[in-house]
């Protein structure tokens, strides 16, 4: 059997904060640059995460986040 250790003194990380994102002003084949950069993975998942979420409350609505350079752009798509 695992036996599960506790820790003392660990910080907990920075919660990852983004700033209130356009979906709902957006038409098809609109798009903006999100406020992360490609090299940040929390970022990212953050933005995704956000997108999901958005989507699973106002269906039929459909976006792609795709990596432009060295930033992220979100699209509607549907």
């Amino acid at each position: 059997m695992t036996t599960i250790q506790i820790e003392k003194g660990v910080p907990m990380p920075n919660r990852t904060h983004l700033p209130e994102l356009p979906f709902t002003a957006m038409e098809i084949g609109d798009s903006f640059v999100a406020p992360v950069l490609s090299s940040d993975a929390r970022s990212i998942q953050a933005l995704r995460q956000r997108v999901t979420r958005f989507q699973k409350q106002n269906p039929p609505k459909k976006f792609s986040v795709v990596q432009d350079g060295e930033q992220m752009r979100v699209f509607r798509v549907i």
